[in-house]
């Protein structure tokens, strides 16, 4: 694994206070039968199905694994299956829309939007990071699934534990449940066009450093 971060830099907690306890840890993956009634295209049902599983664990937060093959989960989107990107590049935290987020460390806005779309991002932040480095140059990291009314713009500073989005939900989810999709992407990434790229090739998996790091780190909470 590559080294990320420069000696002295502290990452601030992604949500600040607001997650309390220890996550419950989904398995999203092909493996487990649930998958089958998960569908992005029905955001009441998906969210109850999810947030359901949350609540009978006793836990107030989620997590959903990075690398996690979900074949099952992406059955609907034939341009992924296509590409046979089934492996979660990123990190998933679940948490009540509106819940705010906070940047990890310093960084410059990159870039906002709102992916339109089922299945898609929804509203979304880049931030570029001077402090990371992510094979040996500056580093980014995107949040995907947000209110898409955004609160900071393109080139905005934003400091270490600075409120820069909040979670949305439905249509800014792009129909998936309520959470956000962290993921740290290398300068490497974005020259291939890839920063939209949530999902990886059992080929990437070999390269998976040079694209994708893993997020785990860059989540303090």
């Amino acid at each position: 694994m590559p080294n990320l971060l420069s000696s002295d830099a502290l990452i601030a907690p992604l949500f600040g206070d607001s997650l309390k306890g220890e996550p419950h840890v989904f398995d999203f993956s092909s493996a487990n039968p649930a998958t089958l009634s998960y569908d992005p295209a029905n955001f009441q049902a998906f969210q109850s199905a999810v947030y359901g599983e949350l609540e009978r664990s006793g836990k107030t937060w989620g997590l959903g694994k990075y690398l996690e093959e979900r074949s099952t989960i992406l059955r609907n989107f034939p341009q992924i299956l296509s590409e046979e990107r089934i492996y979660h590049a990123g990190l998933d935290i679940t948490s009540l829309p509106g819940t705010p987020l906070f940047a990890p460390l310093d960084a410059v806005v990159f870039a906002t939007g709102k992916e339109e779309g089922i299945g898609n991002y929804g509203g979304f932040v880049i931030l570029k990071h001077e402090r990371v480095t992510l094979s040996g140059v500056e580093g980014y990291s995107f949040y995907g699934h947000l209110h898409s009314r955004h609160i900071v713009s393109e080139g905005k500073r934003v400091a270490a534990g600075e409120r820069f989005a909040v979670i949305g939900d439905g249509g800014d989810s792009g129909g998936w449940f309520t959470h956000t999709h962290l993921q740290l992407i290398t300068e490497e990434a974005r020259r291939r066009e890839r920063m939209f790229h949530g999902y990886v090739s059992k080929a990437d998996l070999s390269d998976i450093e040079q694209l994708f790091p893993s997020p785990v780190m860059f989540f303090q909470h």
